[in-house]
C-alpha cells in the first residue's frame, strides 16, 4: 500500500474580502492550513496581531468542503459565529451574535434543511427573520451575463492567426452597490485573449448587490470565458 502523502502547513495572507493575497502587504488576516490526510484537515484564519478569526474543519480542503464545525470570532475574543457541517451540508443549531455577546440569530437543520430560524435585535427581543446572506445578481440572471459575454467578445485577429485557445478565468468583486471592480486573471491562456476578457467583464451592467446580515456587501466572482476558434 503507498503511504499518504501529507501536504505541509500552508500560510497564506487575505484582503478584507477574504482573497488571497501573494504577500503580507495590505493584508488583514494571516491563513493557515493544516492538513491531517491528504485532502482534508482544518484551516484557521488569525487577525495580523494574532488573535484567532475563524476556525473551519474540511473533509477535502481543495474542493471546499466542510465537515464538522466552523467557528469565527470578533477582534474582541467574543464568538461571532457558531455552524456544524455534516459533508458541506448544514446540520444542528448555528448560532450567530452581536459583539457583545448578546444572540443575534439562531437556525436548526436536520437533513441538510432550515427546520427553525429566529433573529433578535440588539436588546434580545425576537424581530421578523430574514436571509442572512443574499447574492449578487445581475440584469436577467446568470443566463443573461454569460450571454452578455458572449456577445462582447472580440477575438484578436493576432490570436487567431497564431492559433490561441483555451478557458481563461477572471475573477471580480461586485460591490456594495452592484459595481464590478477588481476584475483580474485568475488562469491565464494568453495575454491578448486575457485582456479580452477582462475588458469584457469590466463592461457588465451593474448588479444588484448581495446582501449579508441585511447590509449589502462586496462578493468574489469566478467567471470562464472560453476562447475556440471555429
Amino acid at each position: 500500500m503507498a503511504q499518504q502523502i501529507i501536504p505541509p502547513l500552508k500560510t497564506e495572507f487575505l484582503d478584507s474580502t477574504f482573497f488571497t493575497l501573494p504577500s503580507a502587504e495590505g493584508a488583514r488576516y494571516r491563513r493557515e492550513i493544516q492538513y491531517k490526510d491528504s485532502v482534508g484537515g482544518i484551516v484557521r484564519n488569525y487577525f495580523l496581531k494574532g488573535k484567532l478569526q475563524a476556525v473551519c474543519e474540511y473533509e477535502h480542503i481543495r474542493k471546499d468542503s466542510i465537515h464538522g464545525t466552523y467557528e469565527s470570532w470578533f477582534e474582541n475574543g467574543q464568538l461571532e459565529w457558531h455552524k456544524e457541517f455534516e459533508h458541506c451540508k448544514p446540520k444542528g443549531e448555528w448560532l450567530l451574535y452581536y459583539a457583545d455577546g448578546k444572540r443575534k440569530r439562531r437556525e436548526i437543520y436536520a437533513a441538510g434543511e432550515r427546520t427553525t430560524g429566529e433573529c433578535y435585535d440588539t436588546q434580545g427581543q425576537l424581530i421578523p427573520f430574514f436571509e442572512y446572506q443574499i447574492m449578487p445578481t445581475y440584469p436577467g440572471g446568470p443566463q443573461a451575463f454569460l450571454q452578455f459575454i458572449g456577445a462582447n467578445i472580440h477575438y484578436a485577429k493576432k490570436a487567431r492567426r497564431d492559433n490561441v485557445e483555451g478557458l481563461v478565468h477572471i475573477g471580480f468583486i461586485v460591490d456594495a452597490t452592484g459595481q464590478v471592480r477588481n476584475a483580474r486573471v485568475v488562469k491565464s491562456v494568453h495575454p491578448l485573449v486575457d485582456a479580452e476578457a477582462l475588458r469584457v467583464v469590466q463592461l457588465a451592467s451593474r448588479w444588484t448587490p448581495g446582501q449579508q446580515d441585511g447590509k449589502p456587501v462586496s462578493v468574489s466572482f469566478v467567471v470562464p470565458i472560453t476562447f475556440r476558434l471555429q
